[in-house]
């Protein structure tokens, strides 16, 4: 399993380019992706969204993905939300 990582910030307007790169990362891997967004700019619903829509698309290409580095504002996010369960497992 190799890191890949997604820098920029997510917004409304580059979110289908972010959702797309994150896509074409875990295509590019082999049954493990690991997602490194520790350099994301900013934590926002955006973010986390663009989180579920990487793991689904692991789930149905049967590859794991796991997201590295999440940055403590968008772990907090993610927890009010209630996907830690998902979007949080330890790599």
């Amino acid at each position: 399993m190799s890191n890949s990582s997604l820098s920029g910030g997510i917004t409304f307007e580059n979110f289908s380019v972010m959702r797309q790169r994150g896509i074409d990362l875990i295509d590019a891997s082999s049954g493990e992706a690991c997602l490194d967004i520790g350099v994301i700019d900013h934590a926002n619903t955006l973010a986390v969204g663009a989180m579920v829509v990487w793991f689904r698309h692991g789930e149905r290409r049967n590859t794991k993905v796991t997201f590295v580095n999440v940055p403590d504002a968008l772990r907090k996010i993610i927890r009010v939300s209630g996907l830690t369960d998902i979007l949080l497992k330890e790599a």
